[in-house]
């Protein structure tokens, strides 16, 4: 039986007024430390009276998405990003950077938890959810079109990012959010090395879309499939590759040292 989206109850004012403070950092691209608007002009911005508004930054605080302070309210970093680098970006980056083994050692925690991410997306996506997702996925088109291989990587990470978020399990969230560095890292090493293989970005492309489709269409379980499918075509195609480097590699020493006798 494939498991049906699970219906979500509509948001109060404050609540809407919580989704309204978010689409407006994201479209100004506010980021941490970044202040937003005073009460009084997201009161007028927004329609709202100051008590809602209020109460939805109230609510933003308690996610750790802001913190309300004396002068205003600023963008706040988010507390799993505080310790998570100390205990797992900071120590397993250099590693992840300098060791092809460790990459794939990422692709397979990503296998785990990326496929429950977007078996979950599928069930509980909101509309702004899937918004997300998809503005991710155009901006991964965009960057690619432009060349910006950093930003590629960069866009690559916040789409599976979005599809996180989209599930609406905190944990999973969070787990996903403190390998964000490890993660770039190993899509940054992963495009470097995929684009040796022709027409790779159009199969990359193709198994995004795949997820947004089933996403959207709330089926989980082809939602897993596709983001299983996406890792292990990654994974698969990067081990190849290291093997072929590794191989050439070994018979340019052996010519080397036939070379000198």
């Amino acid at each position: 039986m494939t498991p049906t989206r699970i219906s979500t109850p509509t948001p109060g004012v404050a609540g809407r007024l919580e989704q309204a403070i978010e689409t407006l950092i994201e479209e100004r691209g506010l980021a941490v430390g970044d202040r937003l608007p005073s009460e009084r002009a997201l009161s007028e911005m927004l329609g709202a009276s100051r008590n809602s508004l209020r109460e939805a930054l109230m609510r933003l605080a308690t996610r750790g998405r802001v913190t309300i302070r004396k002068g205003g309210t600023v963008i706040a970093e988010p507390a799993e990003n505080r310790w998570t680098h100390k205990t797992i970006n900071d120590p397993l980056a250099p590693f992840v950077a300098g060791n092809p083994g460790f990459g794939q050692d990422v692709l397979e925690v990503r296998l785990g938890l990326e496929g429950q991410a977007a078996y979950h997306a599928a069930l509980r996506a909101e509309p702004r959810d899937i918004e997300a997702i998809r503005r991710c996925f155009d901006d991964l088109a965009d960057c690619h079109e432009k060349g910006d291989a950093a930003a590629e990587a960069h866009a690559d990470a916040a789409f599976h990012l979005a599809i996180a978020d989209a599930s609406h399990n905190a944990v999973l969230r969070s787990v996903m959010s403190s390998m964000f560095g490890l993660l770039q890292s190993s899509i940054s090493q992963s495009l470097d090395k995929l684009y040796m293989v022709p027409r790779t970005f159009e199969r990359l492309s193709q198994q995004h879309q795949a997820l947004v489709d089933a996403i959207t269409a709330g089926d989980a379980l082809a939602a897993r499939l596709a983001s299983d499918t996406h890792i292990e075509f990654v994974a698969e195609t990067i081990r190849i590759i290291d093997e072929e480097r590794a191989r050439r590699a070994r018979a340019e020493t052996l010519r080397t040292t036939l070379s000198r006798t």
